[in-house]
């Protein structure tokens, strides 16, 4: 080995050594102070871009969870908001419910309409205020609403709360069909029931026999309810055209079959001898009198059999119709037409060529007067199209007087002024068709319809207020015995509907929280992937450090010892 002074290459080696050294030590401090084993682009430059668009991705995560959180923060406030709405729903339906039975006076039937309108004005007040932050969640502007719950954009959870106002729920589907005067065999098919398939009842026979009739068509459709959505009522009420005047029935007076006989009745009935008499067999007839608060003389099916009366009732008892087999309702707690078709629909009112009373109606409008028009939908009146009563198949009110008795020159001519004669030209509207299968219809002079006027004026019969029929508005909710009736229908279509919102958005909360639990997973094992890549293993980087700190000691030790070496040249220079 020469002696060198200029250049000491052990000196030099042991140098480059100790940098290498430094850099790994220092690159080690670094790793261990900071805990990352990438610090710079340097230290790993592809596992630095994994790392960071994992760390990309986990942070993006949290915020979906996050909006999540929020979204869940919405629907619950909108749930719990329900969720008193439906309590004041329940009162309302239990307040209906106590109005709806004839032991109650106008005076608390009003108290307690008073009540459910308060509780209606607090129902909108719910949907009318109830937010989050700022934003209206019962007015029905919420509506498909989106969250950002993914890490990539359009990766989103729609919602929608539809409107909770006493305006937008509650809308019940009412239907009456007209009078029936015919008895027959009815074959009923509600359309479509599921929105698939029709409906078949079985045949029911309308007469005047015990178990046939409207009530037992409505026992049959009401047993089937829960399938079809549809439930039925009946009135089956035949009532005087005028308070009771004297009168006497023929010997062969009888009703549905039975005879009753000659009964004599003085103005008003005043001893009850009418009315006694036809309730004596009402067991057997099915059929009970009263007079009504005007004094006109009520028979009322109790089962829904037809009302038939043979003889002569005498014209004092004001009876038009002789044959009556009542008025069918439907109501459907949606509202959606209830379309029907069937065999002999005529004999329920509800044929071609009958007029049936239709309408939609939402919790707000049992608050207010309830229109002619909805009023004879609901099945308020016994006759088809309002308070007058429509009578099929005679020209002229001249003839029906004749008919009932009053024979020419007796003094109770039309417009003679008599009681009885301005009784029947003021609450009977006589209808005939032109001719068999006409569509048209001829309206007796003095009904307020022109001859010959055409089936879409004959509508006017059940929708206009105040027109010839004599249909007339009612006062609001429950301060009648129908209309309770209609407010519990109406309430409980209105729990339904709160219930189905309340349903949709649960649903939804159940799928956001599913799915902040799957992102939050995702969450957890995107960062555990950064972190492999990223975060330092504090074993392995200590190993490493003891290594380089070694390593930098022994070539301190190393360059030490080369410059010591230069020492010998001293000795062969001496």
């Amino acid at each position: 080995m020469g002696f060198r002074i200029n250049t000491n290459v052990a000196a030099l080696n042991a140098k480059a050594n100790s940098d290498l050294n430094a850099k790994s030590l220092d690159q080690s401090l670094a790793r261990l102070s900071s805990g990352l084993r990438i610090n710079s682009a340097a230290d790993d430059a592809s596992g630095m871009a994994i790392a960071d668009s994992l760390r990309s991705q986990a942070n993006t995560l949290g915020q979906a969870i996050s909006n999540g959180n929020d979204a869940l923060g919405i629907l619950q406030t909108a749930d719990k908001a329900m969720d008193e709405q439906l309590k004041i729903l329940d009162t309302i339906k239990t307040k209906a419910t106590q109005a709806a039975q004839d032991g109650q006076s106008a005076k608390t039937r009003t108290m307690l309409q008073a009540d459910i309108n308060r509780l209606m004005e607090e129902l909108d007040n719910i949907a009318n205020t109830t937010s989050f932050n700022g934003k209206q969640l019962l007015s029905g502007s919420f509506t498909n609403q989106e969250f950002q719950i993914g890490s990539s954009s359009n990766q989103t959870v729609k919602a929608s709360i539809g409107a909770t106002q006493s305006s937008k729920i509650g809308v019940t589907r009412f239907e009456t069909g007209s009078q029936s005067v015919n008895s027959g065999v009815v074959g009923l098919t509600i359309k479509n029931y599921n929105g698939i398939e029709d409906f078949k009842f079985q045949d029911v026979v309308i007469s005047t026999s015990v178990g046939t009739g409207l009530g037992a068509l409505a026992e049959e459709i009401n047993k089937n309810a829960d399938k079809t959505g549809v439930r039925a009522s009946y009135d089956v009420r035949t009532i005087g055209a005028f308070a009771i005047k004297a009168g006497s029935t023929s010997s062969d007076f009888a009703i549905n079959g039975v005879t009753i006989g000659k009964v004599d009745y003085k103005d008003g009935d005043q001893s009850g001898q009418l009315v006694s008499a036809i309730n004596a067999v009402k067991d057997t007839t099915g059929v009970q009198a009263s007079q009504d608060e005007n004094g006109r003389l009520v028979l009322t099916s109790a089962d829904g059999r037809g009302i038939k009366i043979t003889g002569n009732i005498g014209g004092g008892a004001g009876i038009i119709q002789k044959e009556n087999y009542g008025r069918l309702s439907l109501v459907k707690n949606d509202g959606r037409d209830i379309n029907i078709s069937g065999t002999n629909l005529s004999a329920i009112g509800m044929g071609a060529a009958d007029l049936i009373s239709q309408t939609s109606v939402s919790l707000r409008e049992s608050k207010g007067q309830i229109d002619a028009n909805t009023a004879d939908a609901m099945g308020f009146n016994a006759y088809g199209g309002g308070g007058k009563q429509i009578v099929v198949g005679y020209s002229s009110v001249s003839k029906l007087m004749s008919d009932m008795g009053f024979s020419k020159g007796s003094g109770y001519s039309v417009g003679s002024g008599k009681d009885m004669s301005k009784y029947v030209s003021d609450n009977v509207v006589i209808i005939s068709a032109l001719k068999s299968g006409s569509a048209a219809y001829l309206i007796s002079k003095g009904s307020g319809f022109s001859d010959g006027s055409g089936q879409s004026q004959f509508a006017l019969l059940k929708t206009s207020a105040g027109n010839a029929a004599g249909a007339a508005s009612e006062t609001s909710g429950v301060t009648t015995l129908k209309g309770a009736m209609a407010v519990m229908d109406i309430a409980e279509t209105a729990i339904n509907n709160l219930d189905q919102i309340r349903a949709d958005i649960g649903s939804v909360q159940n799928q956001i929280t599913s799915t902040i639990n799957n992102i939050t997973v995702t969450q957890v094992n995107v960062k555990s992937a950064e972190s492999q890549i990223r975060d330092v293993d504090f074993a392995s980087e200590s190993a490493n450090y003891s290594k380089a700190n070694i390593l930098a000691q022994s070539g301190s030790y190393a360059m030490a010892q080369a410059n010591a070496s230069q020492q010998n040249v001293l000795r062969l220079l001496q």
